[in-house]
């Protein structure tokens, strides 16, 4: 047995009080005159031995209902098998309620979310009304992160909603620990009430030195099953105007029924563009793919979407990409502008060519272009240098035709700087281009498969080449030879750098080193270098998890305020901004907590679009049930975790039970009052003759 306030304890001296009284015990007795006294002594012996039993029956009595008096106020209590927290005066409470998005799905008492709230009314009933509660939820607001009073926070409970957020137990359990810093040191008792999905579940993160007593309050729902669209891609990142393209969207059955001729529906911008239907089996999924055309230039909004239940928040991926009117590409000349870049992308409307000498480079406009051609330029400045490298940062594309007269120093310089292989020395070979990989996104969908190809003979006819520059190969880098020649040389090559590309052609233009810009395969080469140059943003973000969102090659100048609105104009914010070596960066910061289509607004022109999705770690229906959380709690030495299971008893008495033990104040009460009321019949029932 335990007490809670053990200093009342002291009051126990006070059981001295009736032993006292009885010792000193001054009664004068009455003298009374017998005529006979033949029967004295007997009559004297029986009254003084009831006397002396009723006196010592009344006195201990009364020391009994002392110390149960005393007992009572000191609140004695008989713990629990292992006490996780001791009943204080003023218990400090920490609630996590999960409002997530599975927390939707459905139980036999309705949805888990509103079981959560009623066992969170459950667990405020099992603590006194002057106790201290904190309420924890996924969004982690400053407003939660106080302590009220109950009726206080049964009314934040009613307030709860769904909510994209998505936390795991570790992150909870350190938010509410962190509670710790109001509480005046005191104990503070954490329950988290969840379905404890197994992405959620990550108690092996958890310091086990840190806990306060936690307990874990597992809700199981009736019905896991889940269909939902997991991810979508294109399969050439190219989108022109007129052309088809082709949408992949993975669809996930989190569940153990077959589906049939599920049906799949593409919007773009309000306008429904295709419709698939397809068949899939239990725990697997299937990518459908959505052939569709595009008629209009600028950004366009889509959304792809099936119809499932319960769970629905998974059921739409909101995508943005752009289809560029007009791609505007740079050419830094040497000596003097090229004829064939001129023919190829000057008299094209889908390009916005400009040729720019050398020696006479505005490098505040770099940015302005997708693609940037180093034309035959036969020695790089330390200026152009740092603003190419500042470039290929940003995610620009830059192409290199060597000339006969390079500089290998500069151009070696530059090129390891930026992690890109170089060239080496120039070199006089008769040889020819003999492979082409057409799987490269430079050719892909370029030309037409036949069995000749597939089985590795190669007719066609391809570039002669009579001198070159060879590009090393380092190991570090990620070099991808788009096109090789019969002496194993790369002709043309493609490399990652910083969010850019480099490709690099081994060949100047000139006919004395070969026919490449006369041949009819420069074209499509080039072509699609300049396609595949367009700003290309990733196809949607995740709420909660991308915060930042990088422009490509913003063109903002002068005084400006970005905004983001929502594609419906009901909601609008001003994000953060941040620039670091000319990489611009947006802030999201948490203010996005809607799935849908959202606008980067400059004044009102819209200069880029956003598609944000709920996070779909959500959407797979795997959970750890009491038994798993009591596994892995062993497992990781949690002795100040537990596990509340169903057992048939109401939640607040089980809280009762295994926060407080066995409470024995009223026991103590009773036996006092019992105590008193037998004092009493002593006294006034219990007469001694005299």
């Amino acid at each position: 047995m335990s007490f809670l306030y053990p200093y009342m304890l002291w009051g126990l001296a006070a059981v001295s009080i009736p032993v006292i009284i009885h010792l000193f015990n001054f009664r004068q007795f009455r003298k009374v005159y017998f005529t006979n006294v033949r029967f004295l002594d007997e009559l004297k012996q029986q009254t003084r031995r009831q006397s002396q039993l009723r006196h010592l029956l009344v006195m201990i009595s009364r020391m009994l209902a002392i110390a149960s008096l005393v007992l009572a106020f000191a609140r004695p209590y008989i713990p629990v098998e292992k006490e996780m927290t001791p009943p204080q005066a003023v218990n400090q409470v920490s609630i996590y309620i999960d409002n997530s998005f599975s927390m939707e799905a459905l139980s036999s008492a309705g949805p888990l979310l509103e079981v959560a709230r009623n066992a969170a009314r459950e667990i405020a009933a099992g603590y006194k009304s002057t106790d201290r509660f904190m309420l924890t939820v996924n969004e982690f607001e400053g407003r939660h992160q106080r302590w009220v009073n109950r009726d206080e926070f049964l009314q934040m409970i009613g307030e709860i909603v769904p909510t994209p957020a998505v936390r795991t137990l570790s992150e909870v359990i350190r938010r509410q620990q962190n509670s710790l810093t109001g509480s005046h040191g005191e104990s503070v008792t954490s329950y988290l009430i969840s379905d404890f999905q197994t992405s959620m579940a990550d108690l092996e993160n958890v310091k086990p030195d840190s806990l306060n007593p936690v307990f874990l309050v597992p809700l199981q729902a009736v019905r896991t099953e889940n269909l939902y669209i997991d991810s979508c891609w294109f399969v050439s990142p190219v989108h022109q105007i007129d052309q088809g393209v082709k949408l992949v969207a993975r669809v996930v059955n989190d569940s153990r029924t077959d589906y049939e001729k599920v049906p799949l529906k593409l919007s773009v911008n309000g306008l429904q563009k295709a419709v698939a239907s397809f068949d899939i089996t239990a725990g697997t999924n299937y990518d459908v793919e959505i052939p569709f055309t595009n008629h209009e230039p600028g950004i366009q909004l889509g959304i792809v979407e099936i119809t499932d239940y319960p769970v629905v928040f998974d059921d739409q991926m909101f995508i943005v990409y752009n289809v560029a009117g007009s791609i505007p590409v740079l050419a830094i000349n040497g000596n003097q502008e090229s004829p064939f870049l001129n023919s190829l992308f000057g008299k094209d409307p889908e390009f916005g060519f400009v040729n720019n000498p050398v020696g006479n480079i505005d490098y505040n406009r770099l940015r302005e272009f997708e693609l940037i051609i180093l034309n035959e330029v036969e020695n790089l400045s330390t200026g152009l240098i740092q603003e190419l490298t500042i470039y290929l940062e940003n995610g620009g594309s830059l192409l290199i035709i060597p000339s006969e007269k390079l500089d290998i120093g500069s151009y070696t310089d530059f090129l390891q700087s930026v992690n890109v292989n170089f060239y080496g020395e120039f070199t006089r070979e008769l040889t020819r281009v003999t492979e082409i990989d057409r799987d490269n996104p430079v050719f892909a969908d370029v030309f037409e498969r036949n069995v000749a190809s597939e089985r590795g003979g190669n007719t066609m006819d391809l570039p002669e080449v009579r001198s070159f520059f060879p590009v090393t190969r380092n190991a570090r880098t990620a070099q991808v030879p788009v096109m090789t020649m019969q002496n194993g040389k790369p002709f043309l090559t493609m490399e990652k750098a910083g969010k850019g590309l480099v490709y690099l052609l081994a060949v100047p233009l000139a006919e004395s080193s070969g026919n490449f810009a006369r041949h009819a395969i420069f074209v499509p080469a080039l072509y699609r270098i300049a396609l595949l140059s367009a700003a290309s943003d990733p196809l949607y973000f995740v709420i909660g998890r991308d915060n930042r969102v990088s422009m490509s090659n913003p063109m903002l100048s002068g005084d400006y305020v970005l905004r983001i609105v929502s594609s419906g104009g009901d909601y609008e914010f001003i994000p953060g901004m941040q620039t670091q070596n000319n990489l611009f960066n947006i802030l999201i910061n948490n203010q996005i907590r809607s799935a849908g289509h959202y606008f980067v607004r400059k004044g009102e022109e819209n200069i880029k679009g956003l598609g944000f999705n709920y996070d779909r770690n959500e959407s797979v229906m795997e959970f750890s049930g009491a038994e798993e959380l009591n596994r892995m709690i062993d497992k990781y030495g949690f002795s100040r975790m537990r596990v509340i299971s169903e057992d048939g008893k109401p939640l607040a008495e089980s809280v009762k039970d295994m926060n407080q033990g066995t409470v024995l104040w009223r026991l103590f009460i009773i036996l006092a009052l019992v105590f008193l009321a037998f004092e009493i019949v002593l006294l006034r029932y219990w007469k001694l003759k005299s």
